[in-house]
């Protein structure tokens, strides 16, 4: 299970995802490094997509692969925004009926949320058999039939908080909310306390190998094409940027300092890129054979937990170390 969080209001979009992937069926973690997160631009509208629910699929391919696998085969994001939606549901309700037929209806949801500027207005879309953006439902078994939801701006609620997978806690969305309000054009600030709430989730559960890491991605998106920005976010630090996939756009990553790099635009699709400086050679390699990267991800010494090799140290033992503190400080000390 993963933790989105997308906040919106009319100077931005700002998203962030956790990294981690578990197995569907044993729960264990198989990476610390999924990127769930694709920026994109399509014929009448440019956003960003994250996911909840399937991880992975028995063909190996992530629900960020099967956009790519969409996009090959059919073009989509060539198209108008209402037919990328409708092309993204009836390909996911496709899949989870196999999924469904091995694993049962319990297993077998998904959602995507479509966050993206329409026009000069942000607009959230949700593509989902168990969930929808414009309410709190939340159904335990999937649905057979997936179906478009949508939560739009309007003139009493111009900022817009969503929140799918793990909830985080009600006081965090209230927080971003309230950063947002006091200063609408402190990207920075908002990406931060976004950041901060997906850790703190990865950091309260009672188990350090838990759903949702600690990592994650962001995006923060303007309402024109060429404002879009992304990075990393790594507990204890990071040697490189792992940026989020692209299709048909471009965006400026931001390596450290004042050094930034530009990459993607439109009629590309990138996937698994990193940037960063020379200590960064290590992290990846192309694989001819694989047609990909392969990204460098050995075992920690320590717990075991997959450590992506753009990590400087593994979150799970910060995390663990984290919960020691927290929970031998004095009480009002202690995080909230």
């Amino acid at each position: 299970m993963s933790l989105n969080e997308v906040a919106a209001w009319p100077v931005s979009i700002v998203c962030v995802s956790d990294r981690r992937l578990v197995d569907l069926v044993t729960g264990k973690i198989r990476t610390n490094r999924s990127t769930k997160m694709t920026i994109f631009g399509c014929a009448d509208a440019h956003g960003v997509i994250v996911y909840n629910g399937i991880g992975m699929d028995d063909s190996g391919a992530t629900p960020s692969d099967w956009l790519f696998e969409l996009e090959a085969q059919e073009k989509v994001f060539g198209k108008g925004l209402d037919e990328l939606l409708c092309r993204v549901a009836a390909d996911l309700e496709t899949r989870l009926q196999k999924i469904r037929a091995k694993y049962e209806s319990k297993k077998a949801r998904h959602t995507f949320v479509f966050a993206a500027w329409r026009e000069g207005s942000s607009c959230l879309y949700g593509v989902s058999n168990y969930e929808r953006v414009d309410n709190d439902e939340e159904l335990i078994e999937g649905r057979e039939i997936v179906t478009i939801s949508e939560w739009l701006s309007t003139p009493k609620s111009q900022i817009r908080i969503l929140t799918t997978g793990m909830r985080p806690p009600t006081a965090d969305v209230h927080a971003i909310a309230e950063v947002i309000k006091q200063d609408p054009l402190n990207l920075s600030r908002v990406i931060a306390r976004c950041v901060k709430s997906v850790r703190g989730v990865a950091f309260r559960r009672g188990i350090a190998k838990g759903t949702v890491g600690a990592a994650a991605q962001w995006a923060a998106i303007g309402p024109a094409r060429e404002q879009v920005r992304c990075g990393l976010d790594v507990v204890g630090g990071r040697i490189a940027q792992e940026t989020p996939n692209l299709i048909n756009i471009g965006a400026q990553v931001y390596i450290g300092g004042t050094m930034s790099a530009q990459i993607g635009g439109p009629g590309m699709l990138i996937k698994d890129t990193f940037a960063g400086n020379e200590s960064a050679r290590g992290i990846a390699r192309y694989d001819p054979s694989k047609k990909a990267a392969v990204f460098s991800e050995p075992q920690c010494g320590v717990c075991g937990a997959p450590l992506p090799a753009s990590h400087r140290f593994c979150e799970v033992c910060t995390g663990d170390k984290h919960r020691k503190k927290s929970k031998h400080a004095p009480h009002h000390l202690r995080p909230a």
